[in-house]
């Protein structure tokens, strides 16, 4: 992993490419390029470590380019969550939750991302409250469509579970699914009618 300088790197790519990056969407120029020039920009080797579990959440990272990995760890185990694409965040439920990291980011390709300290958010909210409101709502809209997607393998989940024991039911009398963990545990129970 190597710095970059964020100034090199906004002359090299150009304002236009950063305003296509959905966590600045509808911020103003002047921010993007504060944040890009006052963060901490990194490139990434394929296979390199941004993070891993147990660190410091001490910011978040939005992908400048490239793709990450995510491996969640639980219980003495890792398990593959999801790859970051190019404009999303990684690391930012961590540093708003107040907790260490949870898992291992690393570069499926070259990556080059930008570190948003936990310093540079809060300056931001002390400078400009209306830019730091958009930016806390674009992290926000990213979250809530990773919750979505999270929401969706459950479903798929437990209707494979459903197929897997031969049961054959129409769409009103499928089971119910409770989320007992929003860490990790699925439970499928049947409606009463069901028994």
């Amino acid at each position: 992993m190597r710095k970059l300088s964020g100034q090199g790197l906004m002359e090299d790519l150009g304002l236009p490419y950063f305003r296509t990056i959905s966590t600045f969407g509808a911020l103003t120029d002047t921010t993007v390029v504060h944040l890009i020039r006052s963060g901490e920009v990194l490139a990434l080797d394929p296979g390199e470590v941004l993070f891993e579990a147990g660190e410091a959440s001490d910011g978040f990272y939005v992908i400048l380019k490239g793709q990450m990995a995510f491996h969640k760890y639980h219980q003495g185990h890792y398990g593959f969550i999801r790859n970051y694409h190019f404009g999303e965040n990684i690391g930012f439920v961590g540093m708003i939750a107040l907790h260490r990291r949870i898992g291992r980011a690393r570069a499926v390709e070259d990556v080059i991302v930008v570190k948003i300290s936990t310093r540079l958010f809060n300056d931001l909210y002390e400078s400009n409250t209306q830019e730091f409101a958009t930016l806390l709502m674009n992290l926000s809209r990213d979250m809530a469509r990773g919750l979505r997607a999270v929401d969706n393998l459950v479903v798929e989940h437990s209707y494979a579970a459903e197929v897997a024991a031969g049961a054959n039911l129409d769409a009103s009398a499928r089971p119910e699914v409770e989320i007992a963990d929003a860490g990790a545990v699925v439970e499928v129970r049947r409606q009463a009618e069901l028994h």
